[in-house]
């Protein structure tokens, strides 16, 4: 090899020419072997710095497109995400914010405005044209404590014979497996609350709060005791709704003064666990929930309440709009059932389809329930139906969403504010109509799967010629 006088060029040992600048070959090898300059011995390749910025800047704008490419394959549920062009109903203002933009991260709100700048790490999610709402909460359904109402291996919401009253603790048995919970999320709800059913005595047991999130299912036990006034906690105490109210006065006075050592249960007394569960309650500010629906023990509930100090909150009250005034005097709740339309017992004979109405129009806290676990997703029609007889809807929304997080002590869900933990859905239309529906349901910040067993078992059976069974 020898280099070429006065010029920028080598020649090969076999007659090839190569520059020194770029290191490529003038004209082909001519023999075997033979390497180019740059892989010499001793030479050092140099780049004009021009140029690796240039080569900088190519790598750069191709790991961002491929990033592009892949991010709706590689992008976690839990990433940051930017709702775009939503009409955005709060709860926290009177009027929808057009054309909003949410921002999550960390499973809260972050930032709710017009005309946000969305960060190029947050996964876009474009909501124009539909409506976004908080996500609701179911206040009274059996979700993880009941799979299959006739079978009663899969129903751990009540007690039959078990000499257990207040003790009674539900969140022992939940169940986050069971597959009511996809099922009810799909439709917008977000948390519930897990409650007994009225069983052997009127204080039938202490309610959880849970999440239909994917994430923990219990979020707290013992969020309220339960109990029940009317015909059937009569029928437990002798067939008189006296003896009920009587032993229910007695016990809470007497779980005032309870000291295990001092303690001796008679007779249909309660047991020392008992008694200490419900003198625990007493002292934990939680909310007393009686399902009662006559206006005269309505009105004995609310002294039963006044007298221990205790927060009252009335399931059922098909005649709480008769003593409405009472009921938002002592700043006590109503769970309504809108569909108690007709007289169905004695106790319901002031029945009226008004009856959400008439209670928020007099002040009265009115949240509600759908009544029946495996189709809690109904909830938001319910509302409409009182929405339908004289509920504004502004008041609807808030009974599904903040107001129902004020009553079960929720403090950071239920309102659409920076935050708040980031519980959403996007829907296609007006959430209170029947032919509406979610496309998208946000938990802790979490994109939701939109698919449950019903939804797969359709899936599934939609094609028939393919083998019978299912398969998830």
């Amino acid at each position: 090899m020898s280099v070429l006088r006065g010029t920028n060029a080598i020649r090969s040992d076999c007659g090839t020419i190569q520059t020194r600048a770029s290191g490529q070959a003038v004209s082909h090898w001519r023999c075997a072997g033979a390497k180019p300059f740059s892989s010499q011995p001793g030479f050092r390749h140099r780049e004009l710095p021009a140029l690796r910025r240039r080569k900088a800047l190519l790598r750069r704008r191709a790991t961002a497109a491929l990033a592009l490419l892949l991010w709706p394959l590689i992008a976690p549920a839990w990433a940051e995400l930017a709702i775009v062009g939503a009409r955005a109903y709060t709860v926290a203002a009177p009027e929808p914010l057009e054309r909003a933009t949410i921002l999550i991260a960390n499973g809260r709100i972050e930032q709710l405005g017009t005309e946000l700048p969305v960060p190029f790490e947050y996964r876009r999610i474009d909501a124009q044209g539909r409506i976004v709402t908080p996500a609701f909460i179911e206040s009274y359904s059996h979700l993880g404590l009941v799979e299959i109402e006739a079978e009663s291996t899969t129903n751990d919401a009540e007690l039959l014979e078990y000499p257990l009253g207040p003790a009674f603790d539900v969140s022992l048995a939940l169940n986050p497996a069971s597959t009511l919970i996809a099922v009810n999320r799909m439709d917008g709800v977000s948390r519930a609350i897990a409650a007994p059913r009225p069983g052997v005595d009127p204080l039938a047991g202490l309610a959880a709060s849970v999440s239909l999130g994917t994430g923990d299912f219990l979020l707290e036990p013992k969020t309220a005791l339960f109990g029940h006034i009317g015909a059937a906690s009569a029928e437990l105490t002798g067939g008189s709704r006296a003896a009920a109210l009587q032993r229910l006065r007695r016990v809470l006075d007497e779980a005032v003064r309870f000291t295990p050592i001092r303690y001796h249960a008679e007779h249909g007394d309660y047991s020392r666990h008992d008694m200490a569960a419900l003198k625990a309650f007493l002292r934990s500010g939680r909310p007393l929930v009686l399902g009662v629906d006559r206006a005269a023990e309505i009105r004995q509930a609310l002294a039963l309440a006044e007298a221990h100090g205790l927060r009252l909150v009335v399931l059922g009250g098909v005649e709480a709009w008769r003593v409405r005034d009472a009921l938002a005097a002592a700043g006590a709740a109503v769970i309504v059932r809108t569909h108690a339309n007709v007289p169905r017992s004695f106790e319901t004979l002031g029945a009226r389809l008004d009856n959400a109405a008439l209670l928020h129009e007099a002040g009265v806290d009115v949240v509600f329930t759908a009544a029946e676990t495996h189709n809690a997703r109904n909830l938001r029609q319910l509302a409409g139906n009182a929405v339908g007889y004289g509920l504004p809807w502004s008041a609807a929304l808030e009974g599904l969403t903040r107001r129902a997080a004020r009553v079960w002590g929720m403090d950071d869900v239920g309102a659409l504010t920076p935050g708040s933990r980031a519980d959403l859905v996007i829907w296609n239309g007006d959430p209170l109509e029947l032919t509406t529906w979610a496309e998208q349901v946000i938990i802790d910040g979490q994109a939701m799967p939109m698919h449950s067993r019903q939804t797969l078992l359709f899936e599934r059976y939609r094609d028939l010629s393919r083998p019978y069974g299912y398969i998830q």
